[in-house]
């Protein structure tokens, strides 16, 4: 019980709002205003303000000097680019997915887990017209697309568990449903070494994934998936083409035993 005191105490709840301010920005849009983050975080929106002014005359929020709206100032991209670069996995996988991409004539990716999502590290698209367009940054969640199922299926029993308990709270009565998907899921992954979400997260996309197990110490597990529009790729060429070479592309990254 002290050592749960002694942590409370540590945690700065000015810097967790900033951070939640900074969250509230989705790919693709251009600015918010106030009210807007306000209505995201939960936070108030005097207190919205503050932050807001303070993350700008640090250059982590911009202000369009017409509408008043906010959009991520270019200080994050500094701290991006540090992020992405701690991560030698993807000098490693990045040729060989732009190789992937343009054989298979898919959009394929690579995510690790931030909370119940996935958040795309690297990922390359083919020379198509029509092709996937989820770019680095990009979240998606665990439990309804197939980079999310191969990252579940290939977690350690202690942490998978962990993890459930977060889904359960992120998702409330729809979970029973989404775990015995999961769960599907996962016996479908040992079985053909592959996850597979066709049409499920977003009705027109194919997919599937594999587990990138830890490439060095330090590093967490990732996974990686291909892609593609379903007027393209029946679930009968996801799985009998593109799976099978995604499992050997993995080899390739990070060699299983």
């Amino acid at each position: 019980m002290q050592e749960e005191d002694d942590k409370d105490r540590l945690f700065v709840t000015a810097l967790a709002r900033g951070l939640q301010v900074m969250a509230a920005f989705r790919p693709g849009e251009s600015a918010l205003s106030n009210l807007e983050i306000a209505k995201r975080t939960g936070l108030p929106k005097s207190t919205v303000s503050r932050l807001t002014y303070t993350l700008t005359t640090l250059g982590y929020l911009s202000q369009d000097e017409h509408s008043g709206f906010y959009r991520l100032g270019v200080a994050l991209l500094a701290l991006g680019s540090v992020v992405l670069a701690s991560y030698d996995i993807r000098q490693v996988a990045g040729p060989l997915m732009r190789e992937f991409a343009l054989e298979n004539n898919v959009s394929i990716s690579l995510a690790m887990r931030d909370g119940t999502d996935m958040v795309y590290l690297e990922t390359y698209r083919s020379q198509s017209r029509v092709s996937v367009q989820l770019t680095v940054g990009s979240r998606v969640p665990i439990a309804t697309t197939a980079i999310g199922r191969a990252f579940y299926a290939g977690l350690p029993e202690n942490v998978r568990q962990q993890l459930n308990g977060e889904l359960a709270t992120r998702y409330g009565a729809r979970w029973p449903e989404l775990q015995q998907r999961l769960q599907q899921a996962m016996a479908e992954y040992q079985r053909c070494g592959y996850s597979a979400s066709f049409g499920e997260y977003e009705p027109d996309v194919m997919a599937v994934g594999v587990h990138l197990p830890s490439p060095t110490p330090g590093q967490p597990p990732m996974s990686l998936n291909a892609s593609g529009p379903a007027f393209a790729f029946s679930a009968e060429v996801m799985q009998q083409q593109v799976a099978p070479a995604l499992i050997a592309l993995r080899q390739r990254i990070v060699p299983v035993a």
